[in-house]
C-alpha cells in the first residue's frame, strides 16, 4: 500500500475505533446521570444504590488504567480494543436486560472493564500510526468524537427514553457498540501483523517511576480534582439537581448537561491548538482551568443559597464544560513532566487518580442525599431533594476546588518540551 493509502486506512481504524469511544462515554454519562429517577423508581433504589452504578462503572476502569496501559505497549492498541470491546458490548446488552440491582452492577462491571481499553489505545495508536506533530491535533478530534458519545447521553437520549423507554434505548446503544467492534476488527487487521516494541524495563519498575514522579504530582492533583467535579455535575447528579432544584421535567434538565457536553467537546478540539498558539504553553490551562471551576462552584453554591435564576446555573455548567474540555492540553503536559519510555503509563496513572476521584465523589454524593433522605419528598416513585442536600455537596466541591488551585500554581511549566530532555511535538 502507498503511504498515503496507509494513513487513510489508518484514519479509518482510529475513527472505528472512536465509535467504541463513544459508546464507553456514552456509558459513563447515560447512567446514572439521564435516567436517575428511572432506576430509582423502577428498582425501588436509594440514591446512593443508583450512584454506586457510576461509581462501580469507574473504579473498575480506574483501577485498570496502568494494567491497560502495560498491555496496550506490549499487544498494541487494536488488540486491546477489541478484546475489551467484547466486554463493553456485553455489559451494554446485560444492563437493559437486568430484573435486579445485582445484575445491573454486574454489567456496569463488565462495561468498566470495556471502557478502561478505549482511551489508552486510541493513544497508542495515534502515536504509533502518526507522526509526533500530529498527535495534539488527532488526540482532540478523537476526544471530541469520543465525548460526543456523552452530549448524545444528555437530551438525545432522554428523547429516546420518553419515547420508547430506558431499556430499549440502552439496547439500540448495544446494538451501536456490536458494529463498531466488527468494523474495528476488519479495519484493524491490516495493522495487526505489527511486532510491537516491548520495552526491557520489567513492569513494576516501570510503575514505580512512574508513582515516584513527584514533578507531575501538582498537574495529577489538580485535574483530578477539576474532573472529578466536572464529571459528578455531568453525568452523577447534573440532571438531578436541575430537576429537583428548578423543579424541571427530565427533557428540561437534560438541557442543562446537553449544552455543557458541546462546550465540552469545543474546548477538546480547541484546546490543543490555542495552546501550540500560545508556544505550546501548558500552565497557564492548568490555573485557568482551576480557578475556573472555583467559580462555577461558588456559583452553582451562592445560587443553591440565594435562589438565583436559571440561567446562572447554565453559566456555571458551561464554565465547568471548559475546564473538562482542557484534555489534550493535559495529556500533552503528563507527557512532558514524564520519561518518554514511561509516558503512556503516566497518563494511565493520571486517568486512575482521576476516576478513583469520581467514583469517591459518586459515593459521597449519594451519602450526602442519603443524609437527607427524612426531608425529601418522593414524586412518582423517586425523590425530590431539598436544597440543603446541594447546598452540603457544593460546600465539599468548594473546599477541594481551593486545593486545585493551589495544586496547579505549583505546577512547573514545561512549554511543549520533556523536561527529562527529549523534545516532544504537541
Amino acid at each position: 500500500m502507498q503511504d498515503a493509502h496507509i494513513k487513510k486506512h489508518a484514519l479509518v481504524l482510529l475513527l472505528m475505533m472512536c465509535g467504541l469511544y463513544f459508546v464507553s462515554f456514552f456509558q459513563r454519562v447515560a447512567i446514572p446521570g439521564t435516567i436517575f429517577n428511572e432506576l430509582q423508581k423502577d428498582f425501588a433504589a436509594s440514591a446512593s444504590a443508583v450512584t454506586a452504578l457510576g461509581a462501580i462503572y469507574l473504579l473498575v476502569y480506574a483501577s485498570l488504567q496502568l494494567f491497560i496501559g502495560m498491555l496496550t505497549d506490549r499487544h498494541g492498541g487494536i488488540k486491546i480494543t477489541l478484546i475489551c470491546g467484547i466486554c463493553l458490548c456485553a455489559g451494554s446488552v446485560l444492563f437493559p436486560l437486568s430484573g435486579s440491582l445485582w445484575a445491573l452492577y454486574l454489567s456496569r462491571a463488565l462495561v468498566g472493564v470495556g471502557a478502561s481499553g478505549m482511551y489508552l489505545s486510541i493513544i497508542k495508536e495515534t502515536d504509533t500510526l502518526f507522526s509526533a506533530r500530529n498527535f495534539a491535533p488527532l488526540i482532540g478530534l478523537f476526544c471530541m468524537i469520543g465525548y460526543g458519545g456523552g452530549l448524545f447521553a444528555t437530551k438525545p437520549f432522554r428523547g429516546l427514553v420518553d419515547l420508547m423507554g430506558w431499556r430499549v434505548a440502552l439496547l439500540l446503544v448495544a446494538g451501536l457498540a456490536v458494529i463498531f467492534l466488527a468494523l474495528t476488527y476488519f479495519a484493524g487487521r491490516p495493522f495487526m501483523v505489527k511486532k510491537p516494541v516491548i520495552s526491557e524495563k520489567p513492569a513494576l519498575e516501570k510503575i514505580r517511576r512512574v508513582i515516584m514522579n513527584s514533578l507531575a504530582y501538582p498537574l495529577f492533583i489538580a485535574s483530578m480534582i477539576n474532573f472529578s467535579i466536572y464529571f459528578s455535575m455531568q453525568a452523577t447528579i447534573g440532571p438531578k439537581f436541575i430537576g429537583d432544584f428548578l423543579k424541571l421535567d427530565a427533557g428540561q434538565s437534560t438541557k442543562y448537561t446537553f449544552v455543557m457536553m458541546l462546550f465540552t467537546m469545543a474546548m477538546m478540539f480547541i484546546s490543543g491548538n490555542l495552546s501550540r498558539w500560545l508556544g505550546n504553553k501548558r500552565k497557564p490551562f492548568l490555573v485557568f482551568g482551576s480557578v475556573n471551576t472555583l467559580l462555577a462552584v461558588v456559583i452553582l453554591l451562592a445560587g443553591t443559597i440565594y435562589k438565583f435564576p436559571p440561567a446562572c446555573f447554565l453559566a456555571a455548567y458551561v464554565m465547568l464544560a471548559v475546564s473538562g474540555g482542557l484534555t489534550p492540553v493535559t495529556v500533552s503536559f503528563v507527557k512532558e513532566l514524564s520519561p518518554g519510555d514511561v509516558a503512556a503509563l503516566s497518563v494511565g496513572l493520571q486517568n486512575t487518580v482521576s476516576y478513583v476521584a469520581v467514583a469517591v465523589s459518586a459515593n459521597l454524593i449519594g451519602l450526602i442525599l442519603d443524609v437527607f433522605k427524612s426531608s425529601a419528598v418522593a414524586v412518582n416513585g423517586a425523590w425530590v431533594y431539598p436544597a440543603e442536600a446541594y447546598i452540603t455537596i457544593f460546600t465539599v466541591m468548594l473546599f477541594f476546588a481551593f486545593i486545585s488551585v493551589a495544586s496547579s500554581l505549583r505546577s512547573r511549566e514545561t512549554s511543549g518540551q520533556s523536561i527529562y530532555g527529549a523534545p516532544r511535538s504537541a
